[in-house]
C-alpha cells in the first residue's frame, strides 16, 4: 500500500497507482505510515520556511523503515529541503497560465532507465531546486538547468520536478518505480 501525504484532491495519483495493482492511503495523519509500504510526496502549494512537523516526521518515518518515497514536484522540492537543501522561490518559463508547459529534457541514471535519455515532460512549477539537499543527486535537467529529477545516493528516494500522474502512459515508468518497491 502507498501512502499519500496531504489533504488534497489526489485523485489523479490515486488512479496512476492503483492502474499498476496498487492500494493507496490519502491524508496527513503520520499515524497512517507504518500501514504503508511507501509514499508519494505529492505536488502542491509553494514551499515557504520549510516543513511542517507532520510532513518531516512521515519523511523521516519512511526514511527510518527503509521505505522508498517518491517526490512528485512539491514533493521534490521537499525531499531537498528536508534533506537541508534550498529552493530558488521563484524561476522563469516553467508554468504557463492554464495546463502544463510540456518541455524535452536531459537525463541520466535512474531517470534515464526510467524514460530514456531525452524524455519530454511536463512542467507547472515557479519553484525549483537551488542547492542540492545532502545524500541527492541530479539525474534530469532542463534546457535552462533547471534540476528536474534527483536521486538519493544510497536511499529508496526518487523525485521528479514534473507531473508523471498527467502524462498517461509516458510517466507510468515514475509511478512504476514507487510501485515496485513496496512490499507487504
Amino acid at each position: 500500500m502507498v501512502f499519500i501525504y496531504g489533504d488534497g484532491d489526489y485523485t489523479n495519483y490515486r488512479r496512476g497507482l492503483e492502474s499498476l495493482g496498487q492500494r493507496v492511503l490519502i491524508g496527513e495523519d503520520g499515524g497512517l505510515a507504518p500501514l504503508c509500504g511507501g509514499l508519494v510526496l505529492p505536488g502542491g502549494g509553494d514551499i515557504g520556511d520549510g516543513l511542517s512537523d507532520g510532513e518531516a516526521g512521515v519523511i523521516r518515518y519512511f526514511i527510518e523503515a527503509g521505505r522508498p518515497i517518491l517526490g512528485i514536484c512539491r514533493g521534490m522540492q521537499a525531499l531537498n529541503v528536508y534533506f537541508g537543501g534550498t529552493l530558488f522561490a521563484h524561476i522563469p518559463g516553467h508554468r504557463i497560465p492554464a495546463g502544463d508547459a510540456t518541455h524535452p529534457t536531459r537525463a541520466i541514471g535512474l531517470a534515464a532507465a526510467l524514460l530514456g535519455p531525452g524524455p519530454t515532460v511536463n512542467s507547472n512549477h515557479h519553484q525549483a531546486i537551488d542547492r542540492l539537499g545532502d545524500g541527492l543527486r541530479p539525474c534530469q535537467w532542463a534546457a535552462d538547468g533547471v534540476i528536474e529529477a534527483v536521486a538519493h545516493e544510497e536511499l529508496p528516494i526518487f523525485g521528479v520536478q514534473y507531473h508523471p500522474e498527467r502524462m498517461g502512459p509516458a510517466g507510468e515508468p515514475i509511478l512504476q518505480w514507487i510501485c515496485g518497491r513496496v512490499t507487504g
